[in-house]
């Protein structure tokens, strides 16, 4: 748990746990680590009282698993835990596509090649965790296009559970250039106004693994 906060006014119960759930995904918490309140005092600048609210939130939604009398550590993620949740990012994902179709502007879609590029770029020039960010970045930035606020929460919420490093989540140097053609084709897809072809390709994308 390298990462330490700069000094500032101490996070609240919110950003706590969502910075925890972040790093889970990204693989910076890695399965099975345990996690110490006073090493994330420093990790997150933030008060041990928050610290622990926020463990026991992650652990309510499946982030975190707790064993009594010794503390809370990353849950494992388990094939078959693994692979209902991807089903259930498909069904949540593509949900949100109708809505992304009414509310998404010339200027929503200029943003989205733009994150599509950082994307693109950081395939030559990144780290693991550039590649992480900015393909995060794209997949947020899409999913509030979605003016059900509630159902992009969770379509957001869900993902974030999976384990989405680079080795995780793109096998072979192919792989990750096809999931950055992917978004492009998504992006093709939303200004034809063509629901049917980005439900399809948000489909193959998250079960790209699989593939």
């Amino acid at each position: 748990m390298e990462k330490v906060a700069t000094k500032g006014v101490a996070k609240g119960v919110d950003a706590v746990a969502e910075e925890i759930s972040a790093d889970v995904a990204a693989g910076r918490l890695t399965n099975g680590t345990w996690l110490k309140l006073v090493d994330l005092e420093v990790r997150y600048g933030c008060t041990r009282a928050a610290a622990r609210r926020a463990l026991e939130r992650l652990a309510v939604k499946g982030v975190l698993q707790r064993i009594p009398d010794r503390g809370y550590y990353v849950a494992v993620m388990d094939e078959r835990r693994r692979r209902e949740l991807m089903a259930v990012r498909v069904v949540l994902e593509t949900a949100t596509v109708p809505g992304i179709l009414a509310s998404a502007t010339k200027a929503d879609i200029a943003d989205l090649r733009a994150l599509a590029t950082r994307f693109e770029s950081c395939i030559r020039d990144g780290d693991a965790a550039q590649k992480f960010t900015a393909n995060r970045d794209f997949h947020v930035r899409l999913t509030q296009l979605c003016p059900n606020q509630e159902l992009a929460r969770l379509a957001l919420e869900v993902r974030g559970n999976i384990p989405s490093t680079p080795v995780v989540q793109w096998w072979t140097q192919a792989r990750i250039e096809t999931s950055a053609r992917e978004h492009f084709e998504m992006i093709d897809a939303l200004e034809a106004g063509d629901g049917a072809a980005l439900s399809r390709l948000i489909e193959l994308h998250i079960l790209q693994p699989e593939k």
